[in-house]
């Protein structure tokens, strides 16, 4: 018998929790669907939009080891916005040194960029005809963004500012 995985959940090492998860849900929609705090803080948090899903985990000095490059260069977080346009335009605008974006020779729309921590983000959306594109796909059925919208923060400082 072989055993499938059911789903992927990437999980990073973050340097300002707080301010990865402002990134997070600002540029992508992500809300925190459940975290642990230690001495007060969040130290990890698991974010969903839709039915994407990542955590975060909230290094130590000592944990955040600087590589040449860094360790977050050495993978790539492939992201599905359903308007990349306006995403690129928002990042941008944000003051992010996000890529300009392409249609590549495979029918997909995509640009990149680097988050705050140094993992490399590749915004892409397939084209019509391009691989990948599930005409078939499910679509969410709205309960977890309703459960979402419940925890809504109210006007906060946006601590994913770009810092120069």
């Amino acid at each position: 018998m072989v055993l499938r995985v059911t789903k992927l959940i990437p999980s990073l090492g973050v340097s300002d929790i707080d301010r990865s998860v402002g990134f997070y849900r600002e540029f992508f929609a992500f809300k925190v669907v459940d975290s642990y705090e230690a001495q007060g803080c969040m130290s990890w948090c698991w974010l969903r939009s839709g039915e994407a899903e990542l955590m975060l985990q909230q290094l130590s000095a000592e944990q955040q080891i600087r590589l040449n490059p860094a360790i977050g260069q050495s993978w790539v977080i492939y992201i599905r916005p359903d308007d990349i346009v306006a995403t690129h335009t928002r990042l941008r605008q944000a003051g992010f040194p996000v890529s300009d974006l392409v249609t590549t020779s495979y029918r997909t729309r995509e640009c990149f960029l680097t988050d705050l921590d140094g993992y490399e983000l590749w915004l892409s959306v397939p084209g019509a005809k391009g691989n990948g594109d599930d005409e078939d796909e499910e679509e969410d059925d709205g309960k977890r963004e309703e459960e979402d919208d419940e925890d809504e923060d109210e006007d906060e400082e946006e601590p994913w500012q770009v810092r120069r």
